[in-house]
């Protein structure tokens, strides 16, 4: 057996190259977009340079769309070493930048490459729908002289909202229902979520399903005949506990966003070289409330009925159909299929009098999906017979609501016969109604179940004269006691005290959250992610000055950032460090070109920039 592994293991460490350079040539693209608005379509393909080269991109026809701009491209290396065997692997992305211009639903015909051995792969087919102009898009001319007079605080609020989503409004007590938390916005720079919770679910038993990675990241979607950019906050499976309207009320969240900054300079070259000023802003947001009508099952239910919604199946089986007296078996009933599987309880069951039983053990194997419980529940009775003979044991009942047919299912399991023999030693026990009264008279060997218990004295104990209860050593635990928990008091003092400091918590925190906000600009260093990268560091490094200073949105400015900072007796050279990085990276993100050495040099001044002001209370 150890040989075949270490086999397996050199075949699988031989072919783990080959298995990655596996070849596919992936389209990203929008699958909405609104007309005359620009997107961007992006090719890639991943090989190793050291079995083939890559010759040709053809790319498709872009006849349903303008190009604006493109091709435009960018690689990246990655150098593997595995099972002795050295290689490497090649990621070429073409990006193309284009505007729709007409409604409808249009494909992205296929991509192709060709490789100088003669070997083709092509993508596929990407639908892209169109739809109308959002009207309230800001144009040029006397509009876009309007939004700029208008307070940039003030977002429309069709712009930004959030919503809680069912997949249906009518449904009938127990029955699972799907509740989305979904955030939508437009045309609006979202930095974060400040504050978030699950909203109160009166009326409700809940839990919280896993958000599928496609939806749990920003993506596109229609909405009210507009694009929005959107993503899942959180999504939970809810069982109505009672019939009725119930309203759930609004939920609030807090967001943070960045809106223009009026610049002191009035346009010119300032604004052209570093593009226009931001400043981080805190906007709440409030949700509609909900109404459901929860539907009371009809009347007519069978006794055997508890409350479970769905479709089951029902199943009885004992683990042995012929025993002797005084041995232990095992009656099984399982209950399978999808629905509310917290109103499936043990069936209520009658067994023969000259049987001993046990409440029964609940075993669940049941996984929750968006259509509720998928999976079985099992309810396993121990029996004891006490005698010998032949024994019909109950069927099992079951009763659900089908909210599909809007009916009673009764199911009921086939009886099941078990012969028991007698015992061979002779013994026949009485089963057990009462605790029998403890006398002094010798104890009977009863079969295996009771053995003797021994009844000879004991060793002579001896008292010790020793008295704890008001001793010196009782008094001394006492005041320890007491040390110990005014200590304990006065540490949740202080912890309560810091926390309702809120300009402290956020300076301690400030560190941590720069760190995390770092990390994610080096996964997009990794990536080659230009645009991706200088945002991600910008809202780092914004982010840290606004939690270390205290400073809300209002008043976030470069020139209160300095004065502040001049305030607090921070050298002037870490002053102008920090200043400089904010406005390098506000001026990479609008300007052309750039390469992988500036934006690793951009991370580590950022870096650097953070840690002199560390210190910084």
């Amino acid at each position: 057996m150890g040989n075949c592994r270490k086999i397996w293991f050199f075949v699988l460490i031989l072919f783990c190259p080959f298995i990655a350079f596996a070849d596919d040539l992936v389209v990203e693209a929008p699958t909405i977009v609104a007309v005359n608005e620009r997107f961007q379509v992006v090719y890639s393909i991943s090989y190793s340079p050291d079995k083939k080269k890559l010759t040709t991109f053809i790319p498709p026809s872009f006849s349903d769309f303008n190009v604006i701009a493109g091709p435009v491209e960018s690689s990246s290396s990655t150098f593997i070493m595995s099972g002795g065997t050295n290689s490497s692997t090649q990621t070429k992305k073409i990006t193309y930048y284009l505007r729709a211009t007409k409604e409808g639903v249009f494909d992205l015909p296929e991509a192709e490459v060709k490789f100088e051995n003669g070997e083709t792969v092509k993508s596929k087919k990407r639908a892209i729908e169109v739809i109308k102009e959002d009207p309230n898009k800001t144009s040029s001319g006397a509009n876009s002289s309007q939004q700029q007079a208008r307070n940039p605080e003030d977002i429309n609020p069709d712009d930004m909202f959030i919503r809680m989503e069912f997949n249906r409004q009518s449904t009938y007590k127990s029955e699972p229902l799907i509740l989305t938390i979904r955030f939508y916005w437009h045309n609006v720079a979202v930095t974060r979520f400040t504050k978030f919770n699950v909203p109160t679910l009166a009326g409700f038993d809940h839990q919280e399903l896993q958000v599928p990675a496609s939806e749990s990241k920003p993506h596109q979607q229609k909405y009210n005949n507009r694009v929005y950019n959107t993503v899942v906050l959180a999504r939970l499976i809810l069982y109505p506990l009672r019939a009725g309207e119930i309203t759930l009320a609004p939920l609030e969240t807090d967001v943070e966003i960045q809106v223009p900054v009026q610049s002191r300079s009035q346009g010119g070259f300032e604004d052209l070289f570093l593009g226009q000023q931001r400043r981080i802003i805190v906007k709440p947001l409030k949700s509609k409330s909900a109404t459901l009508n929860i539907k009371d099952f009809p009347a007519g239910a069978p006794s055997s009925f508890n409350g479970a919604t769905g479709n089951f199946t029902l199943a009885t089986k004992v683990d042995k159909d012929k025993i002797t007296a005084n041995q232990a078996v095992t009656y099984s009933v399982t209950v399978s299929g999808t629905g509310n599987f917290k109103q499936v309880n043990p069936p209520l069951l009658l067994f023969p009098d000259k049987f001993d039983k046990y409440d029964p053990k609940t075993t669940d194997n049941v996984k929750t999906t968006e259509t509720g419980g998928s999976g079985t529940k099992k309810f396993d009775y121990v029996l004891i017979p006490r005698s010998a003979g032949e024994f019909e044991l109950p069927v099992a009942e079951f009763s659900y609501f089908d909210t599909r047919k809007g009916s009673y299912v009764t199911l009921k399991s086939n009886p099941i016969r078990l012969e028991v023999e007698k015992d061979p030693s002779g013994t026949n026990i009485q089963p057990i109604t009462s605790m029998p009264m403890v006398t002094g008279k010798k104890v009977e060997h009863l079969g295996n179940d009771i053995v003797f218990i021994k009844t000879s004295p004991l060793a002579a104990l001896k008292p010790s004269g020793y008295v704890f209860f008001a001793s010196l050593d009782f008094w001394l635990l006492f005041a320890v006691i007491i040390l110990i928990f005014a200590t304990i008091c006065l540490i949740l003092r202080k912890v309560t005290k810091d926390k309702k400091n809120v300009a402290l918590m956020r300076n301690k925190k400030a560190n941590k959250v720069a760190i995390t906000r770092l990390k994610q600009s080096a996964k997009l260093l990794k990536a080659d992610d230009r645009v991706g990268f200088y945002e991600e560091v910008a809202r780092a490094v914004w982010g840290y000055i606004s939690d270390k200073l205290n400073m809300q949105g209002s008043e976030f400015s470069r020139d209160n950032v300095q004065e502040k900072l001049a305030s607090q007796n921070v050298p002037q050279e870490n002053i102008d460090l920090l200043i400089a990085v904010m406005e390098n990276c506000e001026y990479a993100r609008y300007a052309p070109g750039g390469n992988h050495e500036g934006m690793e040099d951009m991370y580590n001044e950022a870096i650097k920039a953070i840690s002199k002001l560390e210190n910084l209370k």
